[in-house]
């Protein structure tokens, strides 16, 4: 009973208040970006970025089709440093990929089209 006491006591204590807004002001927020690429045959250029903590994870999805293989790069945007490149295959595409870290709140995602003339692609990532 004296345990419980001392628990409900320190859930309303302004303690826990300050360990939550702490907690909250130094993680990442979850944010997901969604690119197209309709013409693979040319090179493109996309940002993405979180709004809280620079120290985040990147998760891509890429989906598609290609009539041959490509590349997509990310990397810390303006500063450079690579997260992750992804192999994109001839044909159907399907890849998922997950940069561990990162320190910068924007992230630049670059695809290669290699010889791919045809086909399109998704590019979802999500930055938390």
């Amino acid at each position: 009973m004296k345990a419980f006491k001392s628990c409900k006591k320190f859930l309303n204590s302004r303690r826990l208040a300050s360990l939550l807004f702490m907690g909250i002001a130094t993680a990442c927020s979850f944010e997901k970006g969604e690119f197209q690429i309709t013409d693979v045959s040319k090179k493109h250029f996309f940002t993405d970025s979180a709004s809280f903590h620079p120290c985040c994870c990147v998760a891509t999805t890429v989906t598609g089709t290609l009539d041959a293989p490509g590349l997509i790069v990310i990397h810390g945007y303006l500063i450079g440093g690579l997260i992750d490149s992804i192999y994109l295959p001839k044909g159907n595409v399907n890849v998922k990929s997950h940069g561990d870290l990162y320190v910068y709140r924007k992230i630049a995602i670059e695809y290669f089209p290699g010889k791919a003339k045809k086909g399109n692609l998704k590019i979802k990532t999500s930055i938390y």
